[in-house]
Protein backbone atom coordinates (compact mmCIF):
# COMPACT_ATOMS: atom_id res chain seq x y z
CA UNK A 1 0.00 0.00 0.00
CA UNK A 2 1.14 3.56 -0.63
CA UNK A 3 1.58 5.97 2.24
CA UNK A 4 -1.26 8.37 2.96
CA UNK A 5 -0.66 11.86 1.56
CA UNK A 6 0.62 14.14 4.34
CA UNK A 7 -0.79 17.63 4.66
CA UNK A 8 0.87 20.57 6.35
CA UNK A 9 -1.96 21.42 8.70
CA UNK A 10 -4.39 19.29 10.65
CA UNK A 11 -8.05 19.81 9.80
CA UNK A 12 -10.11 19.18 12.90
CA UNK A 13 -12.69 16.98 11.29
CA UNK A 14 -13.95 14.55 13.93
CA UNK A 15 -16.09 11.61 12.88
CA UNK A 16 -19.83 12.17 12.57
CA UNK A 17 -20.51 10.10 15.67
CA UNK A 18 -18.32 12.41 17.76
CA UNK A 19 -19.39 15.77 16.32
CA UNK A 20 -17.29 18.49 14.68
CA UNK A 21 -14.77 20.80 16.34
CA UNK A 22 -13.47 24.08 15.01
CA UNK A 23 -9.85 23.92 13.81
CA UNK A 24 -8.62 26.59 16.22
CA UNK A 25 -10.08 24.73 19.23
CA UNK A 26 -8.07 21.53 18.73
CA UNK A 27 -4.26 21.36 18.72
CA UNK A 28 -2.64 19.79 15.65
CA UNK A 29 -0.22 16.89 15.89
CA UNK A 30 3.08 16.45 14.03
CA UNK A 31 6.07 14.12 14.22
CA UNK A 32 9.57 15.09 15.35
CA UNK A 33 11.88 12.50 13.72
CA UNK A 34 14.92 13.50 15.75
CA UNK A 35 13.18 13.26 19.11
CA UNK A 36 10.96 10.36 17.95
CA UNK A 37 7.83 11.92 19.43
CA UNK A 38 4.41 13.00 18.18
CA UNK A 39 3.86 16.55 19.48
CA UNK A 40 0.85 18.81 19.73
CA UNK A 41 1.06 22.38 18.46
CA UNK A 42 0.25 23.77 21.91
CA UNK A 43 3.08 21.78 23.52
CA UNK A 44 0.73 19.97 25.90
CA UNK A 45 1.18 16.49 24.38
CA UNK A 46 4.34 14.53 23.57
CA UNK A 47 3.76 10.89 22.56
CA UNK A 48 6.72 8.57 22.23
CA UNK A 49 6.74 6.80 18.86
CA UNK A 50 9.59 5.35 16.79
CA UNK A 51 9.17 5.30 13.01
CA UNK A 52 10.77 2.14 11.65
CA UNK A 53 11.12 -0.07 8.57
CA UNK A 54 11.19 -3.82 9.15
CA UNK A 55 11.40 -5.07 5.58
CA UNK A 56 7.84 -6.13 4.67
CA UNK A 57 6.40 -3.88 7.38
CA UNK A 58 6.85 -0.19 8.09
CA UNK A 59 5.51 2.04 10.85
CA UNK A 60 5.31 5.80 10.51
CA UNK A 61 3.33 8.92 11.44
CA UNK A 62 1.12 10.42 8.74
CA UNK A 63 -2.34 11.88 8.14
CA UNK A 64 -5.38 9.90 7.05
CA UNK A 65 -8.15 12.05 5.64
CA UNK A 66 -6.56 15.00 7.45
CA UNK A 67 -6.50 13.14 10.77
CA UNK A 68 -3.20 12.37 12.56
CA UNK A 69 -2.46 8.66 12.57
CA UNK A 70 0.13 5.99 13.15
CA UNK A 71 0.32 3.86 9.99
CA UNK A 72 1.37 0.24 9.68
CA UNK A 73 2.01 -0.83 6.07
CA UNK A 74 2.56 -4.49 5.21
CA UNK A 75 3.54 -5.88 1.80
CA UNK A 76 3.74 -9.57 2.73
CA UNK A 77 1.30 -12.18 1.33
CA UNK A 78 -1.58 -9.98 2.47
CA UNK A 79 -1.07 -6.36 1.45
CA UNK A 80 -2.62 -3.93 3.92
CA UNK A 81 -2.38 -0.56 5.60
CA UNK A 82 -3.64 0.09 9.12
CA UNK A 83 -4.38 3.68 10.17
CA UNK A 84 -4.68 4.23 13.93
CA UNK A 85 -6.27 7.65 14.36
CA UNK A 86 -4.95 9.63 17.33
CA UNK A 87 -7.41 11.84 19.20
CA UNK A 88 -5.63 15.24 19.33
CA UNK A 89 -7.99 16.55 21.99
CA UNK A 90 -6.70 14.18 24.68
CA UNK A 91 -3.59 14.71 26.81
CA UNK A 92 -3.18 10.93 27.01
CA UNK A 93 -2.69 8.57 24.09
CA UNK A 94 -6.18 7.72 22.83
CA UNK A 95 -7.14 5.99 19.59
CA UNK A 96 -10.80 6.34 18.67
CA UNK A 97 -10.76 4.75 15.19
CA UNK A 98 -8.82 2.12 13.24
CA UNK A 99 -9.03 2.00 9.44
CA UNK A 100 -7.87 -1.12 7.55
CA UNK A 101 -7.22 -1.12 3.78
CA UNK A 102 -6.68 -4.76 2.82
CA UNK A 103 -6.15 -6.97 -0.27
CA UNK A 104 -5.79 -10.72 0.19
CA UNK A 105 -2.85 -12.40 -1.52
CA UNK A 106 -4.59 -15.78 -1.37
CA UNK A 107 -8.10 -15.17 -2.73
CA UNK A 108 -8.12 -11.59 -4.07
CA UNK A 109 -10.82 -10.28 -1.70
CA UNK A 110 -10.32 -6.62 -0.79
CA UNK A 111 -11.84 -4.53 1.96
CA UNK A 112 -11.84 -1.01 3.35
CA UNK A 113 -13.17 -1.19 6.90
CA UNK A 114 -13.10 1.11 9.90
CA UNK A 115 -13.81 0.55 13.57
CA UNK A 116 -14.66 3.58 15.73
CA UNK A 117 -15.71 4.19 19.32
CA UNK A 118 -12.72 2.11 20.44
CA UNK A 119 -11.07 4.25 23.13
CA UNK A 120 -7.80 2.30 22.74
CA UNK A 121 -4.83 3.36 24.81
CA UNK A 122 -1.13 3.18 23.96
CA UNK A 123 1.18 0.49 25.32
CA UNK A 124 1.90 2.76 28.27
CA UNK A 125 1.30 6.38 29.23
CA UNK A 126 1.92 8.62 26.17
CA UNK A 127 3.62 5.85 24.15
CA UNK A 128 2.56 4.22 20.86
CA UNK A 129 4.16 1.11 19.38
CA UNK A 130 2.39 1.24 16.00
CA UNK A 131 0.79 -2.18 16.59
CA UNK A 132 -2.35 -0.89 18.33
CA UNK A 133 -4.57 -1.59 15.30
CA UNK A 134 -3.12 -4.99 14.41
CA UNK A 135 -5.68 -7.10 16.29
CA UNK A 136 -8.49 -5.41 14.36
CA UNK A 137 -6.56 -5.73 11.09
CA UNK A 138 -5.89 -9.44 11.70
CA UNK A 139 -9.61 -9.99 12.34
CA UNK A 140 -10.48 -8.31 9.02
CA UNK A 141 -7.76 -10.29 7.21
CA UNK A 142 -8.74 -13.62 8.73
CA UNK A 143 -12.43 -13.26 7.91
CA UNK A 144 -11.73 -12.31 4.29
CA UNK A 145 -9.00 -14.92 3.75
CA UNK A 146 -11.35 -17.73 4.80
CA UNK A 147 -13.59 -17.19 1.75
CA UNK A 148 -12.92 -19.66 -1.07
CA UNK A 149 -13.34 -17.51 -4.19
CA UNK A 150 -12.59 -20.43 -6.54
CA UNK A 151 -16.32 -21.23 -6.41
CA UNK A 152 -16.96 -17.97 -8.28
CA UNK A 153 -13.97 -18.40 -10.60
CA UNK A 154 -15.04 -21.96 -11.51
CA UNK A 155 -18.69 -21.02 -12.00
CA UNK A 156 -20.07 -23.04 -9.06
CA UNK A 157 -21.81 -19.84 -7.96
CA UNK A 158 -22.82 -17.06 -10.34
CA UNK A 159 -21.76 -14.20 -8.07
CA UNK A 160 -20.22 -13.73 -4.64
CA UNK A 161 -22.00 -11.78 -1.87
CA UNK A 162 -20.05 -11.35 1.39
CA UNK A 163 -22.00 -10.31 4.46
CA UNK A 164 -20.26 -7.56 6.45
CA UNK A 165 -22.80 -6.30 9.00
CA UNK A 166 -26.21 -7.15 10.42
CA UNK A 167 -28.47 -5.41 12.94
CA UNK A 168 -32.20 -5.35 13.57
CA UNK A 169 -32.58 -2.46 11.14
CA UNK A 170 -29.82 -2.91 8.54
CA UNK A 171 -27.59 -5.36 6.74
CA UNK A 172 -24.51 -4.65 4.62
CA UNK A 173 -22.76 -6.90 2.14
CA UNK A 174 -19.94 -6.73 -0.37
CA UNK A 175 -20.71 -7.93 -3.89
CA UNK A 176 -18.49 -9.37 -6.61
CA UNK A 177 -20.78 -9.81 -9.61
CA UNK A 178 -18.29 -11.75 -11.77
CA UNK A 179 -14.93 -13.48 -11.47
CA UNK A 180 -13.47 -10.60 -13.52
CA UNK A 181 -14.60 -8.18 -10.82
CA UNK A 182 -12.62 -10.26 -8.35
CA UNK A 183 -9.43 -10.14 -10.42
CA UNK A 184 -9.91 -6.42 -11.10
CA UNK A 185 -10.56 -5.60 -7.43
CA UNK A 186 -13.95 -4.18 -8.39
CA UNK A 187 -16.83 -4.67 -5.98
CA UNK A 188 -19.94 -2.92 -4.68
CA UNK A 189 -21.05 -2.27 -1.11
CA UNK A 190 -24.79 -2.80 -0.63
CA UNK A 191 -26.61 -1.45 2.43
CA UNK A 192 -30.24 -2.47 2.88
CA UNK A 193 -32.97 -1.91 5.43
CA UNK A 194 -34.32 -5.10 6.96
CA UNK A 195 -37.79 -3.89 6.06
CA UNK A 196 -36.89 -4.85 2.49
CA UNK A 197 -37.96 -1.52 1.04
CA UNK A 198 -34.68 0.13 0.11
CA UNK A 199 -31.00 -0.46 -0.59
CA UNK A 200 -28.06 1.88 -1.19
CA UNK A 201 -25.09 1.06 -3.42
CA UNK A 202 -21.54 2.30 -2.80
CA UNK A 203 -18.36 1.85 -4.82
CA UNK A 204 -15.18 0.08 -3.73
CA UNK A 205 -13.62 3.44 -2.81
CA UNK A 206 -16.04 3.66 0.13
CA UNK A 207 -15.02 2.79 3.68
CA UNK A 208 -17.52 0.78 5.74
CA UNK A 209 -17.40 1.98 9.36
CA UNK A 210 -18.61 0.04 12.39
CA UNK A 211 -19.00 2.00 15.62
CA UNK A 212 -18.34 -0.13 18.70
CA UNK A 213 -19.90 2.53 20.92
CA UNK A 214 -23.22 2.57 19.05
CA UNK A 215 -23.15 -0.92 17.58
CA UNK A 216 -26.52 -0.71 15.83
CA UNK A 217 -25.57 0.69 12.44
CA UNK A 218 -22.85 0.81 9.80
CA UNK A 219 -21.91 4.11 8.17
CA UNK A 220 -20.02 4.95 5.00
CA UNK A 221 -17.14 7.35 4.41
CA UNK A 222 -15.05 8.62 1.50
CA UNK A 223 -11.72 10.45 1.41
CA UNK A 224 -12.12 13.70 -0.54
CA UNK A 225 -10.11 16.82 -1.31
CA UNK A 226 -11.64 19.99 0.15
CA UNK A 227 -9.82 23.27 -0.53
CA UNK A 228 -6.75 21.22 -1.42
CA UNK A 229 -6.80 19.25 1.83
CA UNK A 230 -7.68 15.59 2.37
CA UNK A 231 -10.74 15.08 4.59
CA UNK A 232 -13.13 12.31 5.59
CA UNK A 233 -16.69 12.92 4.41
CA UNK A 234 -19.93 11.00 4.50
CA UNK A 235 -20.13 8.85 1.37
CA UNK A 236 -22.91 9.44 -1.14
CA UNK A 237 -24.47 6.27 -2.53
CA UNK A 238 -24.69 5.61 -6.24
CA UNK A 239 -28.11 5.53 -7.79
CA UNK A 240 -29.69 2.22 -6.79
CA UNK A 241 -30.40 -0.18 -9.62
CA UNK A 242 -33.03 -2.88 -9.97
CA UNK A 243 -30.15 -5.15 -10.97
CA UNK A 244 -29.19 -5.38 -7.29
CA UNK A 245 -32.24 -7.59 -6.78
CA UNK A 246 -30.46 -10.16 -8.97
CA UNK A 247 -27.52 -10.23 -6.56
CA UNK A 248 -29.10 -10.71 -3.14
CA UNK A 249 -27.13 -12.33 -0.29
CA UNK A 250 -27.12 -16.12 -0.11
CA UNK A 251 -29.61 -17.33 2.47
CA UNK A 252 -31.21 -20.33 4.14
CA UNK A 253 -34.09 -21.73 2.06
CA UNK A 254 -35.13 -24.58 4.37
CA UNK A 255 -37.43 -23.94 7.36
CA UNK A 256 -34.50 -25.07 9.54
CA UNK A 257 -30.87 -25.63 8.57
CA UNK A 258 -29.14 -27.62 11.29
CA UNK A 259 -25.46 -26.97 11.86
CA UNK A 260 -23.22 -30.01 11.60
CA UNK A 261 -20.05 -31.14 13.35
CA UNK A 262 -16.78 -31.68 11.48
CA UNK A 263 -17.78 -35.37 11.11
CA UNK A 264 -21.14 -34.39 9.58
CA UNK A 265 -23.27 -35.13 12.63
CA UNK A 266 -26.36 -32.94 12.96
CA UNK A 267 -26.19 -30.57 15.95
CA UNK A 268 -29.04 -29.01 17.94
CA UNK A 269 -28.23 -25.49 16.71
CA UNK A 270 -29.86 -24.32 13.49
CA UNK A 271 -30.52 -21.33 11.25
CA UNK A 272 -33.94 -20.51 9.91
CA UNK A 273 -35.37 -19.72 6.51
CA UNK A 274 -34.28 -16.30 5.28
CA UNK A 275 -31.13 -16.03 7.42
CA UNK A 276 -28.44 -14.40 5.30
CA UNK A 277 -25.03 -16.10 5.17
CA UNK A 278 -21.63 -15.87 3.50
CA UNK A 279 -20.48 -18.98 1.65
CA UNK A 280 -16.93 -19.80 2.76
CA UNK A 281 -16.35 -23.09 0.97
CA UNK A 282 -18.09 -26.14 -0.52
CA UNK A 283 -16.96 -29.72 0.19
CA UNK A 284 -19.20 -32.18 -1.64
CA UNK A 285 -22.68 -31.41 -0.25
CA UNK A 286 -21.41 -29.72 2.92
CA UNK A 287 -21.13 -25.92 2.93
CA UNK A 288 -19.05 -23.96 5.41
CA UNK A 289 -20.88 -20.70 6.01
CA UNK A 290 -20.60 -17.58 8.15
CA UNK A 291 -23.72 -16.17 9.81
CA UNK A 292 -23.89 -12.69 11.37
CA UNK A 293 -26.68 -12.22 13.88
CA UNK A 294 -28.69 -9.07 14.67
CA UNK A 295 -26.05 -8.00 17.21
CA UNK A 296 -23.35 -8.19 14.50
CA UNK A 297 -21.71 -11.26 16.06
CA UNK A 298 -20.44 -13.82 13.55
CA UNK A 299 -20.55 -17.61 13.68
CA UNK A 300 -18.87 -20.05 11.28
CA UNK A 301 -20.44 -23.47 10.83
CA UNK A 302 -21.35 -26.18 8.33
CA UNK A 303 -24.77 -26.94 6.89
CA UNK A 304 -26.05 -29.12 4.10
CA UNK A 305 -25.64 -27.21 0.82
CA UNK A 306 -29.20 -28.26 0.01
CA UNK A 307 -30.36 -25.91 2.78
CA UNK A 308 -28.88 -22.90 0.99
CA UNK A 309 -30.26 -20.71 -1.77
CA UNK A 310 -27.13 -20.03 -3.82
CA UNK A 311 -29.19 -18.34 -6.58
CA UNK A 312 -28.11 -20.76 -9.25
Amino acid sequence: MKKATAITSFLALIFASFGCVAADETPSLSYDKNAQVIKSSDGATSIKFEERDEGNSSYYFDYFGGLPSVVHDSDSLNSYSVYSIIDPGKRETDIKCIYVDFKSGSNGVASKEGRCGLDLKGTEHLTLSGNEGDDIANNVIGKNNSINTSHLINGEVKYLPIMMFQSKAQYVYKLYETSKDLSDGSYKIISCGNNGNSCEVYSNSTWVIFNDAAGDCATFEDIKKVDGNSVIVKASPDEASDDIKKFLPFNIKSPKAYLRSSSGKKLKSYLIQGDKVTLLTIDNDICLIRYINAKNKSLDGTVSCGDLNLYN
